[in-house]
């Protein structure tokens, strides 16, 4: 199932309240992998607002209609992520990625 064009749902635990929406503010859990299996980050926690720019696109993306206590595991395009540019060192340029996002608290601006 894709979420939006360049991410695809590829597991997903419900989670409790409302979805989360633009301007939300939250709390994740990220482990990400390259899509070849090598892991880059390993319980890297993020607080921003979906919507803020502040991380990567696809997950940004992916984190939108998530709930509380959620889990959601995206392959994420190349197009909402690094892009030809990658990441010197760590992600090739053109690279697919698997996140796995966990919410770990959610503020509602609503």
């Amino acid at each position: 199932m894709n979420i939006k064009q360049g991410i695809k749902l590829l597991e997903e635990v419900e989670g409790v309240g409302e979805e989360i929406k633009n301007g939300d503010y939250v709390e994740i859990r990220l482990n990400a992998w390259l899509n070849k299996g090598e892991q880059l980050q390993k319980d890297h926690i993020e607080k921003f607002k979906p919507g803020s720019r502040k991380l990567i696109p696809g997950i940004e993306l992916a984190t939108v209609g998530m709930r509380l206590k959620g889990i959601r595991k995206v392959k994420i395009s190349p197009h909402l992520g690094y892009k030809a540019k990658g990441v010197e060192g760590l992600i090739p340029p053109d690279a697919v990625l698997v996140y796995e996002i966990e919410v770990l608290a959610v503020e509602s601006k609503r």
